[in-house]
């Protein structure tokens, strides 16, 4: 009987994969500063999406978020220069203090080609202090099924790997 619910369990969880880094004690009362992540899926703004997304989910938790200003520069002409959007953003960056650094990439975001068509999503978190030192890093591939959106699956994606960081 175990067997057949986990078995079941397994079934309703989709197909997940996930690995980071131990995470140091993190000061809750910090600001993450999220910078432009890198789009390496195959569909335009992934990146503005996931960054969104995560900003987000992190507040949920009660993290003090940041998220680069994109006023300078609009996310389609980012997808197609995006050593510009970096150049401003870690200008922007320079002039803060204190707090830490969220970069990201996502390789996988989309949904699979076929009758259910279901969401896939594929991200890398990296976590610096000020100076760069990496501090974390995480990655997760997920897929979830037809009629689930790809921001919902996203949005689990992204709480399951920021759960992973240890905020004191």
């Amino acid at each position: 009987m175990k067997k057949l619910m986990l078995m079941a369990l397994l079934l309703l969880t989709g197909c997940a994969s996930q690995m980071s880094s131990e995470s140091p004690q993190l000061d809750f009362g910090q600001v993450v500063y999220i910078m432009p992540f890198t789009n390496q899926s195959t569909s335009p703004l992934a990146q503005a999406q996931a960054e969104q997304l995560l900003a987000s989910v992190l507040a949920d938790a009660g993290v003090k978020v940041e998220i680069y200003p994109k006023a300078a520069l609009s996310d389609l002409q980012a997808s197609i220069e995006p050593e510009q959007r970096q150049r401003l953003a870690q200008q922007w960056l320079s002039t803060k203090t204190q707090g830490y650094v969220m970069y990201g990439m996502v390789q996988e975001w989309q949904y699979k080609y076929g009758l259910d068509g279901e969401p896939a999503v594929g991200v890398t978190l990296q976590l610096t202090d000020m100076q760069s030192r990496e501090l974390w890093r995480g990655s997760a591939a997920r897929s979830g099924w037809g009629r689930e959106s790809l921001s919902h699956l996203a949005i689990k994606t992204f709480t399951d790997l920021s759960n992973e960081l240890d905020w004191n």
